[in-house]
């Protein structure tokens, strides 16, 4: 898993960083009241940024490579 800004989660989904398997990129707001990206990778549940929580909230999904 792993947090990332918006540049990054765009690379990711113009495919650049490919060969790290990333399966999905959850937008979410975080505790701070800014915007953050959660990325799952391959062997990762696909679904932890989905699960609100004190610094995930109002997750959505921005990419997921199965629909891709």
């Amino acid at each position: 898993m792993a947090t990332v800004d918006k540049n990054i989660a765009d690379q990711i989904v113009a495919g650049k960083f490919a060969s790290d398997e990333p399966t999905r990129i959850v937008e979410y707001d975080n505790a701070w009241g800014g915007k953050a990206y959660g990325v799952t990778f391959k062997g990762q549940d696909i679904n932890t940024y989905m699960r609100s929580t004190e610094y995930v909230r109002n997750p959505k999904v921005y990419w997921d490579h199965a629909n891709n």
